[in-house]
C-alpha cells in the first residue's frame, strides 16, 4: 500500500489536527514578529503567549522555551534556503559553475530575505542549548541536508576530474572553508561591519573574489584565468533564478551589482 508521501497526496488531517497546526502557526507568526522587533533578549514566553492569544500552559506544552520557538523558526527559514540551494546546485554546467549556482542561491536568499537570515544567525550555540532535543535534531537534519548539497558538488568535481585532491581530507577542508566563508561573511555583512567598521565597500563582490581565488589555489578547474565566472553567474541568474534576480537587481540585469 502506498503511503501519503509515496502517492504524492497530502495526509488527511482531522479537524483537531488542523486546529493544532493552526495554533502552532499562530504562535510562530507572533514569535517571529516579536523577535524581529525586540530581539532575542527582548522577548519572553509571556510576550509570545499574549501576542498569539495562546494560554501560557498550552504554549509551554508545545514549546519548552522561547529558544525552542526560535529554533523552530530557524528550521523553517533553513528549509526554504536549502530548497533554493538545491536549485542552484542543479545548474547544468561544470562543477565550479554549479558551485557558482550554489553560492548565488545563498546570496539571493540573504539579500531578499534579510529577516530570515537574521533569525538563522540568532540561532547560535547558547540558544540551541535551551531548545528541546527533538527540535534540535530536526534543525541538525536540515543543516546536514544543506551541507550534503555542498559535498555533492565537491564530489562531482572530483569525479569529473575538475578537482584532484592532493591528500586525504581536502574535500572536508574545502567544505568547511566554503561554509565558514559564506556564513561568516554574510553575518558580518548583515551587521554592517565590513562597510562601517572596516571601510570595505561592495562586500558581496569581495566575498565572491575571495572564493574564486581560493578555488584557484586548490587547482579547481576551470581556473579563473581560463573561464569567465561572472558570465557564468549571469547565466545562472537568468536560467535558474530569473524571478529572484530580477526582483533584486531589476529586469534583465543578470550581471547584478556588476552591471
Amino acid at each position: 500500500m502506498l503511503t501519503h508521501r509515496q502517492s504524492g497526496k497530502a495526509p488527511f488531517l482531522s479537524p483537531k489536527q488542523l486546529e493544532l497546526r493552526e495554533r502552532d502557526a499562530r504562535i510562530l507568526r507572533a514569535a517571529r514578529t516579536l523577535v524581529l522587533d525586540l530581539g532575542y533578549h527582548g522577548i519572553t514566553m509571556d510576550h509570545i503567549a499574549k501576542a498569539s492569544e495562546c494560554p501560557k500552559g498550552t504554549l509551554y506544552h508545545r514549546f519548552v522555551s522561547k529558544e525552542d520557538i526560535l529554533v523552530a523558526l530557524a528550521s523553517d527559514c533553513l528549509e526554504r534556503r536549502t530548497a533554493l540551494m538545491r536549485r542552484g546546485a542543479s545548474y547544468s554546467g561544470r562543477s565550479r559553475e554549479r558551485m557558482v549556482g550554489l553560492a548565488e542561491s545563498i546570496a539571493l536568499f540573504t539579500r531578499l530575505n534579510p529577516e530570515d537570515s537574521r533569525i538563522l544567525h540568532m540561532t547560535t550555540g547558547p540558544v540551541r542549548e535551551k531548545a528541546s532535543p527533538e527540535r534540535i535534531v530536526a534543525l541538525f537534519n536540515i543543516e546536514k541536508g544543506a551541507v550534503e548539497i555542498l559535498r555533492g558538488v565537491l564530489e562531482g568535481a572530483v569525479e569529473s576530474g575538475d578537482l584532484v585532491p592532493e591528500m586525504d581530507g581536502i574535500l572536508d577542508e574545502i567544505a568547511l572553508g566554503v561554509w565558514g566563508l559564506v556564513e561568516g561573511s554574510f553575518t558580518l555583512i548583515e551587521s554592517g561591519i565590513p562597510e562601517h567598521a572596516l571601510g570595505i565597500s561592495d562586500p558581496f563582490h569581495k566575498t565572491w573574489n575571495f572564493f574564486n581565488r581560493s578555488a584557484d589555489a586548490y587547482n579547481w578547474h576551470p581556473l579563473s584565468s581560463e573561464w569567465d565566472y561572472l558570465k557564468t553567474l549571469a547565466e545562472v541568474r537568468q536560467a535558474v533564478f530569473a524571478e529572484e534576480a530580477e526582483l533584486l537587481y531589476g529586469p534583465g540585469q543578470w550581471y547584478g551589482d556588476q552591471a
